[in-house]
């Protein structure tokens, strides 16, 4: 009697504790502990209790998982993908925290001592709570699970959820192997070893998860932007002449060195954007591309940077046949690869960004040639986090990467000749 007690206060505690945590993770302050919600907790903690044994079985942890994503997609109200996930994730930190703990207490005890003398197995609750718990407030663990539940909550991937269930499975089996073995042996700690090694990689593919929608949430907003620039920048350009030609009528008028000052420095202020580069680029489709190209364009000149674009396309062109999410993949990249041009070409001297846009075939082919300083983490540039420009840089061509991968209509190519560093990006969309 007394250990079926235990057990469900045990239950209980681990149920509160999960609350706890899917409530942090998801920053759902409105749900509260209300009478149903207090209900399916007691539920959760009973049919856990029932389903408990003092011999582990991998099976009791896939079960539980299940119960859990089920009574937590309930009280949250969150759909079962993102129920699946922030479960996941509460049982990934809890077997973390069951870990540490079982290297210690195996030091004294076996496992069967442990799950049936009572004091013992509410101690190796509560510590492994105390974990999970503590695990939840270090800041920057806290920061990147809220980030992911952020975007899965926003963004259906069903890569994230299939990773998550895999995982589970894999180290329920690791459990399994361990808290089944009567002693602490080689094959023991291996075990314990390779289990904290995968939480440790479900941590770094969260990590890399948040960078990569942190990005594209850049590109995204960058994208609507440049949309309303590309209007504005055509009208500004067909003014631009008229003012200027009534600027210097007024210059021509006056003989007050202090009014023409006036006047040069109001022409100057104007973002300015050479003819021939606006002439280059009129035959770029609207819809996002051309006031990219338009704004970036801008940030080289006001970069003193010697920019020369030359275009060569159809009039039907194949970039009039991507659709909006096309065009904005092809925007993230053209991006990425500008931003870059200009980084590297303004530590040099010359400060030279060449830009190619020719359509050949079935091909457009975006050409970025700039000179560059060779760096000595040069040739791992499209490695994650590499970057001449310090921590918090180093992104941009890893996810260049990413995004190529995933759309075969893509390819790359990088070269290097005669101190010119060369990106090119190949656009190939067959007539449907």
């Amino acid at each position: 009697m007394l250990e079926s007690c235990i057990n469900f206060l045990c239950s209980i505690i681990m149920s509160l504790y999960g609350y706890y945590a899917i409530k942090k993770i998801t920053t759902n302050t409105q749900v509260k502990l209300k009478i149903e919600n207090i209900i399916l907790i007691i539920l959760l903690s009973a049919i856990t209790t029932f389903l408990n044994s003092n011999e582990y079985q991998a099976i009791y942890s896939v079960t539980i998982f299940i119960l859990n994503i089920i009574i937590y997609k309930i009280i949250f109200k969150i759909k079962i993908e993102e129920s699946t996930i922030v479960s996941g994730i509460v049982m990934l930190i809890t077997t973390l925290g069951d870990a540490i703990i079982a290297i210690i207490f195996r030091q004294f005890f076996s496992i069967s001592e442990i799950r049936s003398t009572w004091y013992l197995y509410m101690s190796t609750t509560i510590m492994v709570t105390l974990i999970g718990i503590i695990t939840l407030k270090i800041g920057k663990i806290e920061k990147q699970l809220k980030k992911f539940y952020k975007t899965i909550s926003t963004k259906k991937s069903v890569t994230n959820t299939i990773f998550l269930i895999l995982l589970i499975i894999g180290i329920s089996s690791l459990t399994d192997k361990t808290t089944n073995s009567n002693i602490i042996n080689g094959e023991y700690l291996i075990n314990i070893i390779i289990m904290i090694t995968f939480l440790s990689i479900t941590y770094l593919f969260i990590a890399s998860k948040n960078s990569y929608q942190e990005l594209t949430n850049e590109y995204d907003s960058l994208f609507t932007y440049v949309q309303n620039f590309e209007d504005w920048i055509e009208k500004e350009q067909l003014n631009r002449h008229e003012y200027k030609n009534q600027l210097a009528v007024l210059r021509c008028l006056t003989k007050e060195k202090k009014v023409k000052e006036k006047i040069d420095e109001i022409l100057e202020d104007n973002i300015n954007i050479e003819g021939e580069i606006i002439n280059q680029l009129k035959n770029l489709p609207k819809g996002g591309l051309k006031g990219l190209m338009y704004y970036k364009s801008a940030i080289a000149q006001k970069e003193k940077i010697n920019l020369t674009i030359t275009t060569s396309l159809e009039s039907k062109t194949i970039l009039k046949q991507l659709t909006e999410k096309e065009i904005r993949t092809l925007c993230k990249l053209i991006g990425i690869y500008y931003d870059n041009a200009i980084e590297a070409a303004k530590e040099t001297k010359k400060k030279t960004i060449l830009i190619e846009i020719y359509e050949l075939k079935d091909n457009i082919n975006f050409v970025f040639s700039n000179t560059y300083k060779q760096h000595k983490n040069f040739k791992d540039r499209n490695k994650k986090g590499v970057s001449s420009k310090g921590k918090g840089h180093g992104n941009g061509l890893y996810f260049a990467k990413k995004i190529i991968e995933e759309n075969k209509w893509l390819s790359q190519k990088q070269d290097i000749i005669d101190k010119y560093y060369i990106q090119q990006l190949i656009i190939t969309k067959k007539n449907t």
